[in-house]
């Protein structure tokens, strides 16, 4: 609600989300490391500032902002801070809808096959209609994975332009509700098409 400003530079960068983030530099002080950033950034690791769990708890879409930097610059979460972005996730929930949408518009264009099977979690806990594709069997003999792994297939097949990465992310959410078996357990989605074009419109409203 409000920001008290500081005039301890290790006191600023510790409100920072990211230790690649918490560095600063004057002309005349010099270079402003206090949290390792430096070796972070060297080592391809995504560190939280602090507790993990108190940053995204201040500001929760850090952790899909979190997904976006490791994405963009090829950096691993280290393990408490990739557990707290999992266990967390579920605060996204009380974000505004833009700041959400604008921090996937920057992310889809980004992911390749891994990391979008690798962070599918953290993507359906923004959109809810994916999570029940996570790990879903097809049932059907023209299909080698689940229903996500195969939508993250298809989203880092086609370019990396932003309206074919979101209609490839969502070309399929309507699979699960119309979900059928017949007798040889063949999996069938009549109507799917339909169903998740209905769908699609209500996560992009």
């Amino acid at each position: 609600d409000w920001v008290k400003f500081v005039p301890d530079i290790r006191e600023d960068l510790a409100r920072r989300d990211f230790t690649v983030n918490a560095m600063a530099y004057s002309p005349a002080r010099g270079f402003a490391d206090p949290f390792g950033g430096q070796t972070d950034l060297e080592n391809n690791i995504l560190r939280a500032v602090g507790d993990p769990v108190i940053r995204f708890t201040e500001d929760s879409l850090r952790i899909l902002r979190g997904v976006r930097f490791a994405v963009r610059y090829g950096l691993e979460p280290e393990p408490r801070t990739h557990r707290a972005m999992e266990e967390l996730s579920g605060l996204m929930d009380n974000l505004a809808r833009e700041r959400v949408f604008q921090e996937l518009c920057k992310l889809l264009p980004l992911l390749n096959v891994q990391q979008a099977i690798a962070y599918g979690p953290i993507l359906a806990a923004v959109i809810p209609e994916l999570k029940p594709m996570l790990g879903f069997d097809q049932h059907s003999p023209h299909h080698a994975y689940d229903l996500y792994t195969h939508v993250a297939h298809v989203v880092a097949a086609v370019p990396p332009q932003l309206e074919l990465r979101w209609a490839a992310l969502l070309h399929d959410i309507g699979k699960v509700p119309t979900f059928t078996r017949d007798e040889t357990g063949r999996g069938h989605f009549y109507g799917h098409a339909s169903e998740g074009a209905q769908l699609a419109d209500a996560v992009l409203l």
